[in-house]
Formats: C-alpha cells, structure tokens, sequence
C-alpha cells in the first residue's frame, strides 16, 4: 500500500503535458481582521458581489467569506466563521469540493458549508437529463514557493521556514473516464533538515492523491487519498470509494485507511469503512441537500469509533441559507466493556438572511463534546469523558448603506462548565471600498474581547492601493493591541505595522511580499513573508 501513493503521483504528474488548461480563480489572504478579511486576486473580474470563497484545511475546503465589495485585484468580505486564517494563506473561489474538516481530539471544528458552490466533478456526477457523459479534458494547477522569516533584537527568538506547495485537478485527462486529484506540500525549517531526514512525513503532507475512474455518468470510483464531501466528517481517507446515483440519489461506500494522526503517512493499521445515502433538490432559487452516513473507524482491529452523521443545507427560500448539521456515536468502551449507546456528540446549525439587499444577518449555534478514538488515545479517555460540552452563539449583521460603504458588528458567546467565565467578543467595522479622488480602499476596525484569562481591545486601520495599471498592488496597515490578563496585573501592549506588496508580473505569475513589525515595551518582532506563484 506504501508504493499507493508513487503510482498516483507518476499518473497525477503525467498529466501536466496536457494542453487544455481552465482557468483558477485562486487568491490570497492579503489582510484580515475579526471583521474583515481581504483577498488579493491577479484577477477578480470575473467574481461579483455573494460569491463565497473557501480556504483548504489539511485534507478539505471551508466557506471563510462572503464577497462584500470588490476591486479588478481584490476583494473583500467579513467572517463566515471562527476558523482561524493568516496572511498569506490560498483563497479559492471555485474549489473541487467544499468540505468541513476532521476534527481533532479536544478542538474546534466549524461546520459551516455552502452545498450550492460544489465543483464541477461533482455537479457532473449527480446531474440528470443528458443520457450520454460529457469527457472534457480540463486541466489546472498551482506550483509555489513562499519563505517564512521571523527574527527580533532578541537572539533566540528567530526562524526561517520554507514551503512548497503543488496542486493539479486533471478531469477527463485526453477526455477520457480517467481523472485525477493532487495536492502536496513540503514545508521544513531552515536549521532542522535532521528531522526531515528521519522521516519524510515530518515535512511532506499528502493532503490530495487519488486517480477516477468513470463508468456511467452518475457513478465514479476513486482509489488513493481523498476526502468525500458526503463524508465530510471524516476526512481524507487512503483507499477505494465508490459512488452511484439514481435520479436525485446518490448511494455511496467506502473503504480504506485513516492518516496516522501523528505524522499524516499513510497507516494501514487505522482501517475505516462505512456508506451513505444523499439526496439533493434543486430549484430556481438554489439547492437543498441532505445526508446520512454511517462509518466504523479501528485501530488494530478494534473499534476506536463508529459513529453516524447527519447533514441538512438549504438555500431554497430566496435570500436565505441554512445549515444543519449532527453526529451520533454509536459505541462506547467503559471498564474494558464495550457496548453500544446512542450519544450526541454535536451539533450545529447556521442561519444567514438576508433582509434587503444591503442588509443581512447571520447567526449560529453549536454545542459539541470531544470525539473519543478509545483505541487510539486510551491514555485520554477518562479526561476526555470528563470535559464538558462546549456550547457557542454567535450573530453577525452587515449594512451597506451605500454602494461604497459597508458597516459591520458581530458578537459571539461561548462558554463550557469548567471555564472562569465564558468568553465574548464584540467587533464592528466599517470599510469603504473605494475613496473618491483616490481610487483606493480603506478599513476601521475594533475588537473588544473577554475570556476566562485576559481582557484585550484591538484598533485597527488599513489602506489598499492598486498601482501601475493594476500591475502592482500595495496595503498599509497599523493595530493596537492592548490585553489585561485577569488572573494577574500584568499586561499585554503592542503596536502593529504591516507593509503589503503584490506583483503582477504576468497573468499566471506574481511574487507577492509582506512586512510585519511589532513593537513591545523595548522588544521588537520582525515577520517577513514572500511567496512565488505559477498557474497552469
């Protein structure tokens, strides 16, 4: 199985040479906030106003924005979610499926998930109508190379990263049944190639590898590391998936290995399998999909989890989405003793409306409890039993008064059993997309914050600037951070200066680079980032 992943790889390569090549509309992550998130494109023209853009996680995609207002370069929108990003980090507008992550032991998972923006190997799988399957070669990638820099007047406080990432989709490859997927990324430290040495896996993340085939137009089957939308708790699974459909069906199962959860190799130990059932609807206004899906996960042969998953979005009623989603587990193994039990282990839903069209509202809700691998993490158990769920609010309001201007607060509560006091935040924003006489855009920001430790304020402000034809692009921004740690009376003051410059320097190609400095007490912290793009 080990040698799986050489084979993809040899076959996700070859099909670079192809010619026909679609295009990507993939960005980055050029400023954020808590209200605000901004997204450099080499070109947005082709984006408009409500498209969602997603960021990849690990072995998935996430909804992070909502365009709110947008330029020939850039874009910008506010938080879908808590999910956490940084500068820098891909954007995509159109990405091949659009998954929720896999959580891990004791974290956070933010299930929000837009079903109406899925790819077009997936459309193409559930579409009825047409008897006969369209074999269009379409072909798209990504190769970059960015340097992560960070050093200070204090000696020990300084590191160099580097990161290479590639990314192919070749559908129909000489438009064939055959496609494939690929995603790698080789990250390591300047000073510590030792740990490389020892194991490749320390650097090298696999998070796509996988070649379909097509035998009918509703029905594929993948085989190498993918992560199935209809799964979409799971994540990325290394081995055979098959999926058919009838009508507004799909019918699908699966079986292979989970990632080792240390190091992301492959671990034939871990098998998983399990099948699901999904329906979609489809209307003028938009789509309404449902899932359920049952898996059993095992480490040695024994069952570290079995669980089932249920998963509700609708966008049928004009102006509103909504998303729903819940997870059983089915087995428990207390004293040595396993039995099976019915337990919610989370829940969440998310509701967006828009009132009128420059007014819109979001709120979500979830409570969770940690997922438990009993085999895996036998040692975590009992704590892990102990902790109490964790439950969250949030709501968000958007105003645009004006074509230009958008106003913005959001509030979020959250709280479980054994905290302090719960933690809350307050953030408002009011952004203008383009000032007259300068054609450039600017943001205020604020951000009060309380949690079971510290109280803190953010103030913020930023400038954007597109020069030289749209050919080079430039923002500058400052923030104030100010926290009061609760359990002492010391306290946190920064000053945050941020220099951010985009080349252009042909359709498919940029080099991009950003200068962060911060200044505390008589310490200062320097961030250096500079990335290198070439589309296909």
């Amino acid at each position: 199985m080990k040698y799986l992943f050489l084979t993809i790889l040899l076959m996700a390569g070859a099909s670079i040479g192809y010619s026909q090549v679609e295009s990507e509309y993939q960005g980055k992550i050029s400023y954020l906030s808590a209200q605000s998130i901004y997204v450099r494109f080499d070109d947005s023209n082709n984006l408009h106003v409500g498209d969602t853009l997603y960021v990849k996680r690990t072995d998935s995609f996430k909804p992070i924005i909502v365009i709110e207002s947008r330029s020939s370069l850039s874009c910008m929108g506010t938080p879908l979610s808590s999910l956490e990003v940084s500068m820098g980090e891909d954007v995509y507008a159109n990405p091949p499926v659009v998954e929720a992550e896999q959580p891990a032991v004791g974290g956070e998972v933010d299930m929000v998930k837009d079903s109406t923006k899925i790819g077009s190997t997936i459309q193409e799988q559930s579409e009825t109508g047409e008897e006969e399957m369209k074999l269009e070669e379409r072909i798209r990638g990504r190769i970059s190379a960015s340097s992560y820099s960070r050093f200070s007047n204090e000696t020990d406080n300084s590191s160099h990263r580097l990161r290479y990432n590639f990314s192919l989709q070749a559908n129909n490859i000489g438009d064939s049944r055959f496609s494939t997927d690929t995603y790698l990324a080789f990250t390591h430290k300047t000073d510590d190639w030792t740990s490389v040495q020892e194991n490749i896996f320390s650097a090298l993340k696999i998070y796509s590898l996988a070649v379909k085939y097509q035998p009918g137009k509703q029905s594929s089957i993948w085989l190498g590391r993918r992560v199935n939308r209809n799964l979409s708790n799971i994540g990325a699974i290394d081995g055979l998936q098959y999926e058919t459909g009838l009508n507004d069906f799909r019918f699908g199962a699966v079986v292979g290995f989970r990632p080792d959860y240390q190091d992301y190799s492959l671990n034939t130990k871990l098998l998983e399998f399990g099948a699901y059932v999904a329906h979609d609807l489809k209307s003028d206004n938009g789509l309404m999909s449902n899932s359920l899906a049952f898996f059993e996960q095992q480490n040695k042969g024994n069952t570290d989890r079995r669980f089932m998953y249920f998963q509700h979005s609708n966008s049928l009623l004009k102006n509103l989405f909504l998303f729903v989603s819940s997870e059983l587990d089915l087995y428990t193994l207390e004293n040595g003793i396993s039995t099976n039990t019915l337990s919610l282990t989370s829940l969440y839903f998310s509701l967006r409306y828009r009132i009128i069209c420059p007014l819109s509202v979001y709120v979500s809700y979830d409570a969770r409890k940690n997922v438990i691998y009993y085999e895996t993490f036998k040692n975590l158990v009992d704590r892990l039993l102990e902790e109490a769920t964790r439950q969250g609010l949030s709501f968000r309001v958007n105003y645009r008064p004006i074509n230009l201007l958008s106003i913005g607060l959001n509030t979020s509560y959250r709280v479980r059993d054994n905290d302090i006091r719960a933690t809350k935040t307050l953030n408002g924003f009011v952004s203008m997309s383009r000032i007259p006489g300068l054609d450039a855009s600017a943001t205020l920001s604020a951000n009060l914050l309380q949690t079971s430790y510290l109280d803190g304020q953010i103030f913020g402000a930023r400038f954007y600037k597109d020069l030289l034809n749209d050919k080079l692009y430039t923002s500058l921004g400052y923030r104030y951070v100010n926290y009061q740690y609760f359990d002492s009376s010391s306290e946190l003051k920064q000053h945050i200066g941020e220099l951010d410059l985009t080349w252009r320097i042909a359709r498919k190609f940029s080099l991009s680079a950003n200068y962060e400095m911060t200044i505390q007490d008589a310490s200062k912290y320097n961030n250096i980032y500079l990335n290198l793009t070439k589309r296909f």
